[in-house]
């Protein structure tokens, strides 16, 4: 999800994938790491500790080179532009509004959060002077609170084809509901040495505003299931962030900047099962939501979370270059996933070819610390499997870039350097992977082909529904007379694939730009 009037590519809410079921085929990364866990004698066939420290030392190596971890200038300068596009929204939709009746006072509350928008401002936004963005957790154009109501402002003035309604659009310029939220973000319940504060997630999820972003932002926990964090279960929450955060700063200095300069709230809370879910939105700046699972707590398991971690920073700190880009990216769903069921954006394969490399090569980094042989020998599995479906996703990232225009790359001139930059990533993994007794290492590249098998499955069921998928590893292909069965070249493997009934197309979440139009209503009738 991103602020409205972003590319619709933009407004989708980034969630670290879990595993499923769905499809023929489908590879799953944690069960596929835990069958090897199960039959592996970890302490006869762990590696050297010396090699497990090579391997972690490249992985920091690769580290310092992630390609969006821009100076200090850089990132300040993305910032202002950051906070000069969203002042000009903001301005819009403020102006709009007070032009309804009955709104004009409550307009003029809200607009008073931002600098230069009050008394009026709004209505000559061509005229306000330049600004320089202060920290994120000073500057109002990074509130998520703010930013909620803000969109749902905009989307209720533009919910009715005939013409905003004034009772729904006035839902949003509650001023008392305004300050109630941002009181939660401005006074958390903790905060970090770094500075980042908490919020419980059972208090934004009693706001109408807050729970529906909450909502989308993981889509399987429903309200209901938020339990109540006392203050001991807060303690522990505090006390297991702090070791994976001071984790971090250890392997990954430049992640750690980045992670507290982009982040100012923790919006959190316990599970009382696994797994943990951790996410973020273009349209909650400033903060990351992470349920953590009582397991984890219990376990101590710092190095996961803190990988987890590092992976929304990668959402936030790649969301926020492309939101405060003048030029954006291509907005159309041409991409299929390994990771997802359905078409996606540029941006989204993106997102996907940053994060999810990022998260590997820290827990690669992270293996030197791990003293117990099971728990390593579990975790290198896992990272193996994890990065399968990054085989076709880093090409698919490759090839969308390079149809980019030269207006695009001008002005996001980094985000080119990720697929490279992933593939080192996964190079550094098969080395992991060279590693791995013989029957393991079969096992792991029978995994991969599956992936593959699976990539040219649902790039068949695509073409079956009238869809022009965009994949290098896509050859030629012929659809019968039927039009329920076609035949694909994929990765040089010839495929007979028929149509599945079932296929999803729109199930995941991340379409959420393709139905945000229909939710919207609900939302506001309930205001």
């Amino acid at each position: 999800m991103t602020p409205l009037g972003n590319s619709a590519s933009q407004r989708t809410a980034h969630t670290v994938p879990i595993p499923d079921e769905a499809g023929p085929n489908r590879g799953i990364f944690a069960r596929h790491a835990t069958l090897f866990h199960q039959k592996t004698n970890p302490r006869r066939l762990s590696m050297s500790a010396s090699r497990i420290q090579q391997l972690a030392d490249e992985a920091c190596h690769l580290l310092r080179g992630n390609p969006l971890m821009a100076s200090t200038v850089s990132l300040q300068r993305v910032a202002t532009r950051n906070l000069l596009k969203r002042r000009f929204q903001y301005g819009c939709t403020l102006a709009a509004a007070s032009k309804l009746t009955n709104c004009s006072a409550g307009v003029e509350a809200l607009s008073r959060h931002f600098p230069g928008l009050a008394d009026g401002g709004y209505t000559r936004l061509l005229e306000l002077p330049p600004a320089v963005a202060e920290p994120a957790s000073a500057d109002p154009y990074r509130s998520s609170v703010l930013a909620a109501w803000m969109g749902g402002l905009a989307r209720s003035l533009e919910w009715q084809a005939g013409g905003p309604d004034a009772k729904i659009v006035s839902g949003y310029l509650q001023s008392d509901l305004i300050a109630s939220d941002l009181e939660l973000e401005r006074q958390p319940a903790r905060r970090l040495s770094c500075g980042i504060g908490f919020v419980l997630i059972e208090s934004p999820a009693r706001s109408r505003v807050m729970q529906a972003l909450l909502s989308q932002c993981m889509p399987s926990y429903r309200s209901s299931d938020y339990p109540i964090t006392d203050g001991a279960e807060l303690d522990r929450i505090a006390d297991h962030l702090e070791s994976a955060f001071a984790l971090i700063a250890k392997l990954d200095v430049y992640g750690y900047q980045r992670l507290i300069a982009g982040l100012h709230t923790l919006h959190v809370g316990v599970r009382r099962e696994p797994p943990c879910s951790l996410s973020s939105s273009n349209e909650l700046p400033g903060s990351a939501i992470i349920v953590l699972s009582r397991e984890r707590l219990r376990d101590g398991d710092h190095a996961a979370t803190a990988a987890q971690l590092l992976h929304q920073a990668g959402h936030v700190l790649l969301g926020f270059y492309t939101t405060s880009a003048a030029a954006s990216l291509p907005g159309e769903f041409q991409y299929v996933s390994p990771y997802k069921e359905d078409l996606q954006t540029l941006e989204s394969i993106l997102h996907m070819t940053y994060t999810i490399p990022w998260e590997c090569a820290f827990r690669m980094a992270c293996l030197s610390t791990e003293t117990d042989p099971e728990r390593r020998t579990w975790k290198m599995a896992f990272i193996i499997a994890y990065a399968a479906r990054q085989v076709p996703l880093i090409d698919i990232a490759r090839k969308g870039i390079e149809r980019l225009g030269g207006d695009v790359l001008l002005d996001l001139p980094d985000i080119a350097a990720i697929p490279s930059w992933s593939s080192r990533i996964l190079f550094l993994v098969g080395q992991l992977l060279a590693e791995e007794p013989i029957a393991h290492r079969q096992a792991h590249l029978a995994e991969r082909q599956r992936v593959l098998d699976r990539q040219a499955w649902d790039i068949g069921q695509m073409l079956l529904r009238g869809k022009e998928p965009i994949d290098p590893r896509m050859g030629r292909r012929e659809i019968d007379d039927t039009g329920d069965n076609v035949s694909l070249w994929y990765d040089g493997k010839f495929h007979v694939i028929a149509k599945a009934a079932d296929h999803a197309m729109g199930k995941e979440y991340a379409c959420y730009a393709e139905t945000i139009r229909g939710t919207a209503p609900s939302e506001m009738e309930a205001m």
